[in-house]
């Protein structure tokens, strides 16, 4: 059950009133699209019309070691092209060490017909060590720094280690950038608003936060932000400790917290189980607009959780769907193994939910088209801890036990080459066909668990959907071994026309 916690605000300032009358005209209900059924389905065929947009894929790649500056590179991604599974070009960011978080573009659709008609000119990087905030322009397959927000301007309003980005379909709308610690990593669960037009750190008014902060999702129709908690930031730069693991509910967050966007206001907090939802990684709504559904999972309880609100008490409750069980190991550090689930993406027709675990070396696929009925529908074998690690084996006793979370016999290399670590962050293409999965989170997380995606750099794979399975594409591989004063990592995924 959750718990309601509402905080007053003074009267909107210009900037508010201005997004305000924005959601008022979003929320209009003779400016809605019919709904026949409540998980409305897009039309796939509009996403095929659109294919070239997915030619090129701007990645986020932190230098493994940290000698040498992080960059921000363009991927062609068109099978035909002579650069094929090659960076075009890149922009090295500003100091050595910032850590990207998750980045995204300053502008978003409202809906899949508009995603290409939409110009993005700008991506916004959070940095996670530096508490650097980078506006990097975009024009002619070119990148350029048009703006860094240092991290003393957040340290100014109490926050640091900025990680992921959102923006509303809204004009006027700021850019949300979620924060994980306070000036000084403790744990505390804030936005930075970044305005539009100047690229300024905007004043709120009454400034409202969470005990720890994460990931966050937005749902412009029903003025909603669900957000998620991590830990502290100054323990989570030094990788998982034994006696943390040992005690979650003292060293990770375990609720979500709805927000809403305009005027801020934190509405209720969630409260899960200590375990299942310990460290809550990512949160995602559905892309149906009309929808009151959202889906989030947690990395160390390995565990999914659909999210859903009761339209008459306007209370949100958070059920869990699907849980992968720790796997008991021998030589391994522990006796045992969480998947350790690091990303999640739902198809753009909202029936397809993958997540992927990075110690376990799978990603999963699940059929979500009834949200309360989840099912499994597939997974595949992409790296892993017993790719890494040969000597680790999976106990005995496992094996009298339902088996459908372990990693698939059957396993195939990209270009005949190894995929190192595991899959940790992904993007799905419009028509759902092509799946491309990284394999790097976060440096310490890296180091603790694949020391080589320290010494030999980051991939990058493409798995395609076929006839509803799951194969790993041969031809397909970006590999960040040998790029000049590296190695890199690669971490997260952005197309040019959004995602």
């Amino acid at each position: 059950m959750g718990v309601c916690i509402s905080h007053e605000y003074s009267k909107p300032n210009a900037q508010q009133e201005e997004i305000l009358q924005e959601f008022a005209k979003f929320t209009k209900t003779e400016e809605r699209p019919p709904m026949a059924v409540e998980h409305q389905m897009y039309d796939y065929r509009l996403a095929y019309e659109e294919q070239e947009d997915e030619l090129f894929a701007v990645v986020c790649c932190p230098h493994s070691i940290g000698f040498d500056r992080d960059k921000i590179a363009l991927i062609d991604l068109d099978p035909t092209s002579e650069t094929f599974c090659t960076i075009l070009s890149e922009i090295r960011l500003t100091s050595n060490g910032d850590e990207p978080g998750r980045m995204n573009w300053a502008k978003s659709a409202e809906s899949l017909t508009e995603m290409g008609k939409l110009v993005r000119k700008n991506i916004i990087v959070p940095c996670m060590n530096s508490g650097k905030i980078y506006v990097i322009g975009f024009d002619k397959n070119k990148f350029y720094i048009e703006k860094e927000i240092r991290s003393d301007e957040l340290i100014r309003k109490d926050v640091s280690c900025p990680y992921a980005v959102r923006s509303l379909p809204l004009k006027g709308a700021p850019v949300h950038v979620s924060t994980l610690g306070d000036r000084f990593g403790n744990g505390k669960g804030d936005f930075v608003l970044i305005d539009r037009r100047t690229w300024e750190i905007r004043k709120r008014s009454e400034p409202t936060f969470s005990a720890l902060g994460g990931d966050f999702s937005l749902q412009p129709r029903h003025n909603v932000l669900i957000s998620s908690e991590w830990g502290h930031p100054r323990l989570l730069r030094d990788g998982f400790l034994p006696s943390e693991l040992e005690n979650v509910s003292e060293s990770f967050g375990s609720r979500l917290h709805v927000w809403q966007i305009s005027p801020p206001k934190l509405l209720q907090s969630i409260n899960l189980d200590t375990y299942d939802g310990s460290l809550m990684i990512a949160v995602k709504f559905l892309h149906n607009t009309d929808c009151n559904h959202a889906f989030a999972i947690s990395a160390i309880g390995s565990s999914v959780f659909h999210l859903h609100m009761n339209t008459l008490s306007r209370e949100w409750q958070a059920d869990k769907v699907a849980h992968v069980p720790l796997l008991k190991v021998e030589n391994w550090t522990s006796d045992e193994m969480p998947a350790l689930l690091t990303d999640m993406i739902i198809s753009m027709d909202d029936r397809w939910l993958y997540v992927c675990g990075f110690l376990h070396g799978i990603v999963w696929r699940f059929d979500i088209q009834d949200p309360f009925r989840v099912t499994l529908h597939g997974k595949i074998n992409l790296g892993g801890v017993f790719d890494s690690f040969p000597e680790v084996r999976i106990k005995s006793a496992n094996a009298m036990e339902d088996r459908w979370w372990l990693p698939p016999e059957a396993r195939s290399l990209p270009r005949g080459t190894k995929f190192r670590g595991g899959p940790a962050l992904m993007q799905l293409s419009k028509d759902g066909s092509r799946l491309y999965v990284c394999n790097s989170f976060y440096k310490a997380w890296d180091a603790q668990f694949y020391p080589e995606l320290i010494s030999d750099g980051g991939q990058m794979v493409r798995v395609d959907i076929v006839e509803n399975e799951m194969r790993l594409n041969e031809k397909f591989l970006v590999d960040m071994k040998d790029q000049p004063n590296g190695p890199f990592v690669i971490r997260d995924i952005k197309f040019l026309d959004g995602d």
